[in-house]
């Protein structure tokens, strides 16, 4: 583990149109993996992951981008990666994980964020450096 930072994001709102109070806590590895966790009022939502190498962060595959939602909300978690793929679990029940792989010549740069979505709603986290 190389970083951790956190983002809080939120504000008053009345209840019947409360959006979700967010934050998200991001880390980046030495190989070039990174995760950002999703948080919802204090409770663990899911995480956006890039598994550079086989094994890395409990993917089995290297160079793979994963959604995963482990909260009941009503929310889903997307992962995004500059080269435009996108792991997501819109539209399914919690706890899902969806997971997308394509080979990355080895050493090559990105970029990876998390956004936490539900209909035309969107929370995305800043941007972390990963590679293959």
């Amino acid at each position: 583990m190389a970083l951790a930072a956190g983002l809080v994001l939120g504000g008053p709102a009345s209840p019947a149109s409360a959006a979700p109070n967010v934050y998200f806590i991001s880390y980046t590895y030495t190989n070039g993996s990174g995760r950002i966790d999703v948080y919802n009022d204090g409770d663990y939502a899911g995480t956006a992951i890039w598994a550079a190498d086989p094994g890395s962060l409990g993917s089995s595959t290297g160079d793979t981008l994963i959604a995963s939602d482990q909260l009941a909300d009503g929310y889903g978690i997307e992962a995004h990666l500059s080269d435009g793929r996108i792991a997501t679990t819109r539209g399914h029940s919690s706890p899902y994980t969806d997971t997308t792989t394509g080979n990355l010549d080895e050493g090559a740069e990105r970029k990876m964020w998390v956004c936490y979505v539900q209909g035309t709603f969107s929370d995305c986290s800043g941007k972390i450096d990963v590679h293959a």
